[in-house]
């Protein structure tokens, strides 16, 4: 069995790139959200290689797969090496007259929100809606049916996202 390096410029080939350089360069608040919506996106884009591949399309899975691969290899050159006490729940829930509090994804957030709700008994017109941040960075809203829309005002056929209608929750 042949070993594999431990470099990690062989690990993740993005590292070599110029532009990686530039992206760690850029403020950490910046890195931070960019990274975290980067490692949603490769789940997602796992995600949909799963269903193609058992859907036998193939090519399909490969793209999905390798969107997946790049994805969370640009994400590491933004997070860097994780710092001791980094948290691993990026997400905040900022809802005015209450703790903050911290989540892994956006499902987990909509989840907290909704457990606080459903502890409190509030109604609709009594309980808040959340600011969902990621470092200080607004990333959406958390509206009383637990679902996340992008932040500012709801418009007619907004879609949101994160929807708790759905079993995968988009």
């Amino acid at each position: 069995m042949t070993r594999r390096s431990s470099r990690a410029e062989v690990r993740n080939p993005v590292l070599g790139l110029p532009a990686a350089r530039l992206l760690q360069a850029m403020p950490t608040d910046t890195r931070t959200l960019l990274a975290v919506l980067l490692l949603d996106l490769a789940a997602e884009a796992r995600h949909r290689s799963r269903s193609s591949w058992e859907s036998r399309k193939v090519f399909v899975a490969a793209y999905w797969a390798t969107v997946a691969v790049y994805a969370g290899h640009v994400a590491r050159v933004l997070r860097g090496t994780r710092q001791r006490g980094t948290s691993r729940k990026p997400f905040r829930i900022a809802q005015k007259g209450y703790a903050e509090l911290a989540a892994a994804s956006w499902k987990e957030a909509s989840d907290l929100y909704c457990e606080r709700r459903d502890r409190l008994g509030l109604g609709a017109s009594m309980y808040p809606e959340a600011l969902l941040l990621v470092a200080d960075t607004p990333v959406g809203r958390i509206s009383y049916n637990g679902r996340i829309w992008l932040p500012g005002d709801w418009e007619p056929g907004t879609e949101p996202l994160y929807d708790t209608r759905s079993p995968a929750g988009h």
